[in-house]
């Protein structure tokens, strides 16, 4: 019984010696945490507390990860709305007070898997020449007709579009593979209106203007035509 006494003793200590070290564990944890989020980066007193504590960088860089991570799932919203009039619009937003705005506007959150029914996404690159050389000439001249029946060329504004993105990936590979005279200047994607359509009536020309000054400071698409 002695034995068995002793024995149960240490497990005893040792499951409250345990359980104190991950508490502290825990607190020194949060208190990380909640420096990164104020400070939003790893400060020198963060890596110092941790040094101090035998808390390794390598966790400290998971907190840091996680809470960015976190940021951007909160801050990024992607909704498609049906607005009065026959007006949709797709909206990638990081700001907070989206909801506000949708409800001022009247807007008609619709699920996004719907998205291809309204809108498609198209793909841009804006080339510029090293040398001058008229530029659409020198796409004809370097690049095969497969990849050129797939794209739309803007003279004004050097730039290429086109509904595959494995095309611009392809003019791309091209430019690099067979050192053309040509940089990237820009790359992006955006979507486009499956079906265009233009306001006549008074009120909805209204409408639209205070819609396009609420949502001003947002990347959103639309399916009208201006």
């Amino acid at each position: 019984m002695a034995g068995h006494s002793h024995s149960a003793n240490i497990k005893y200590r040792k499951d409250r010696q345990d359980h104190a070290r991950s508490q502290l564990f825990l607190k020194l944890r949060r208190k990380i945490e909640n420096i990164i989020r104020q400070e939003g980066k790893i400060t020198p007193e963060v890596l110092s507390m941790a040094r101090e504590n035998s808390f390794s960088k390598e966790k400290v860089q998971q907190i840091f990860e996680k809470i960015k991570s976190e940021g951007e799932k909160n801050s990024f919203v992607r909704n498609l709305y049906q607005a009065p009039f026959g007006i949709f619009i797709y909206l990638e937003e990081n700001q907070d007070n989206i909801d506000k705005a949708a409800q001022e506007l009247k807007l008609k959150k619709i699920p996004l898997f719907s998205l291809p029914n309204y809108f498609q996404p198209c793909y841009s690159l804006k080339l510029e020449l090293e040398e001058n050389y008229n530029l659409e000439e020198y796409l004809l001249t370097h690049f095969p007709i497969e990849i050129l029946e797939k794209i739309n060329y803007t003279e004004q504004s050097s730039e290429i579009t086109s509904l595959d993105k494995q095309t611009t990936e392809k003019m791309k590979n091209i430019i690099t593979q067979n050192g053309l005279k040509l940089k990237t200047k820009e790359e992006k994607t955006f979507w486009k209106a499956l079906v265009y359509q233009k306001l006549f009536e008074k009120e909805a020309i209204n409408y639209w203007t205070e819609l396009e000054k609420k949502l001003s400071g947002s990347k959103f698409y639309t399916n009208i035509e201006k």
